[in-house]
């Protein structure tokens, strides 16, 4: 009786070529499990450079966790003829900017960085100062919050 599939003990070139491309790639994916498991285990950084070794013996670290950054130096407000109207802070990037008006009367926004008037620039944006850096001098200035919340709003509009 002969068998109805037929069997060589040679296969043919085809079948040779997809095996190789089937090892091919078994290879391919040892290697890249074994640089998975060497990542792993490699003590690196965030951008792979080695930790540094710390400090065996024990270490006393004076940190006060309601005032972390130690007591601010006090503000000098700036004297210039600016009104700062808002601000825009970007925490991610330590960028931000704001809308001043000028002393001509224009409103304009300005990112950190650039300049506002000759000689100053806007060095820093928090949420409702920003710091001017005059001629290396530095200065705060803040939102005008000396009016009532009823100045700020809007009129209201009766219906007839």
């Amino acid at each position: 009786m002969q068998p109805l599939i037929r069997t060589e003990d040679k296969p043919l070139w085809p079948a040779r070529l997809l095996g190789m491309a089937e090892l091919a790639g078994w290879v391919l994916a040892g290697l890249a499990a074994a640089r998975l498991i060497w990542l792993a285990i490699t003590p690196a950084g965030p951008l792979g450079t080695p930790h540094v070794a710390l400090p065996t013996g024990p270490v006393v670290v004076a940190v006060d966790p309601f005032f972390p950054a130690g007591p601010a130096a006090a503000d000098t407000v700036s004297s210039l003829d600016l009104v700062l109207l808002g601000t825009r802070v970007d925490a991610a990037s330590g960028r931000g900017s704001a809308i001043l008006a000028t002393p001509d009367g224009q409103q304009k926004s300005v990112g950190v960085g650039e300049e506002i008037m000759p000689g100053v620039r806007l060095a820093a944006v928090e949420f409702e100062s920003v710091t001017l850096d005059r001629g290396g001098a530095r200065e705060q200035l803040y939102i005008d919050q000396s009016g009532s919340a009823a100045d700020a709003a809007p009129p209201r509009q009766d219906k007839k």
